[in-house]
């Protein structure tokens, strides 16, 4: 019998156990060990809370068994970088216009957040809408608060929120700020849904301005309800609400709401969803891959979601207002998206 010596077993062994390796091997960005997510988004019956609670869904049919997904009713635009950089959300839904506030470190963050990457964007489209009650006169926005109502009682969200912060930014460049509005005998009033519903419904509240997807149901309902008018910022108006707050223009379609006869331009942003360079890239990817391969099951749940494609330039800056995460960034390469 011929004789083998030992240092000849070795290389067939560590030969075998190379090839045995390569086909058990996971594939690239495949993520193996238990992770516990938990994803922010906002209030239940919020748009961001149904994306959640369905993204969550998919998540616990790829993530590495063991795995938890939490998706709690909570935060909401302005609380969710905080929640994600100080890692109680190791991810969560947020505006691109917001993600880029939180990254500087202004506009209602006191310090930067440059921790924060983006995932992917572009869910949907988010307007500020501003509605007033009556109908019959100029839409312009300025020239309301001018000469149709001076005296305007101006409704908003409670201070803090997205939708109140957007409409103090879009009112004071209209020109009717808190203290202007206080000094021709208006005011604001911070509150809830239900309270700005009510002050249209017994002619109490003049003005609304929300951040708002298509079909938002509040401003619905009172559409349906109360005859209003959609108020129409200038267009020096949104150049300033885009050069000092960074909010893009587009074009509220005719016929969103029940009684708009003709599209608005208004300030918009979109949905991105993002997490901080503590998340590894291999989860990125995973979470990543998942969204865009499985984004039939996330249109199916809302319908604000209908255009949502990862194809269309999902990735870029404008879209997210954050750098991408690297996990992101190399999903979207391997696609040839990004280049």
């Amino acid at each position: 019998m011929n004789r083998i010596r030992i240092p000849q077993l070795l290389r067939r062994a560590m030969a075998c156990a190379a090839v045995a390796a390569a086909f058990a091997a996971p594939p690239a960005g495949a993520q193996q060990k238990p992770v516990n997510l938990t994803i922010g988004s906002f209030a239940q019956g919020s748009s961001w809370y149904v994306y959640s609670v369905n993204l969550g869904e998919l998540l616990r049919g790829v993530l590495p068994p063991g795995s938890t997904v939490d998706t709690p009713p909570l935060a909401g635009g302005l609380a969710n970088p905080q929640l994600v950089a100080s890692g109680k959300a190791q991810l969560a839904f947020g505006m691109a216009v917001v993600g880029a506030w939180a990254l500087e470190g202004k506009n209602g963050f006191n310090a930067p957040l440059p921790q924060l990457r983006a995932l992917v964007g572009g869910w949907d489209d988010y307007f500020l809408v501003p509605i007033a009650r009556g109908t019959g006169y100029d839409a312009d926005m300025s020239g309301f608060f001018k000469s149709v109502r001076p005296k305007a009682t101006v409704t908003l969200l409670q201070r803090g929120s997205i939708g109140a912060f957007g409409g103090q930014q879009l009112l004071e460049i209209a020109g009717a700020d808190e203290k202007s509005l206080a000094g021709q005998g208006g005011r604001f009033e911070f509150g809830t849904f239900d309270m700005v519903k009510n002050r249209f419904a017994d002619g109490t509240g003049d003005v609304f301005v929300q951040v708002a997807t298509l079909g938002h149901p509040s401003i619905t309902e009172i559409a349906r309800n109360t005859q209003i008018t959609f108020l129409a910022p200038g267009k020096a108006v949104l150049e300033q609400m885009n050069r000092r707050y960074g909010w893009e223009t587009k074009a509220l379609p005719q016929g969103t709401f029940p009684g708009q006869d003709r599209e608005v331009m208004l300030p918009s942003t979109t949905t991105v969803l993002f997490a901080s360079t503590d998340m590894s890239p291999e989860l990125a990817y995973t979470i990543v891959k998942t969204v865009c391969e499985r984004t039939d099951k996330l249109r199916a749940a809302h319908k604000a979601l209908a255009g949502f494609d990862c194809a269309n330039r999902t990735w870029t800056r404008e879209t997210t207002g954050l750098p991408l995460h690297a996990g992101a960034e190399k999903y979207f390469r391997e696609r040839g998206w990004l280049k």
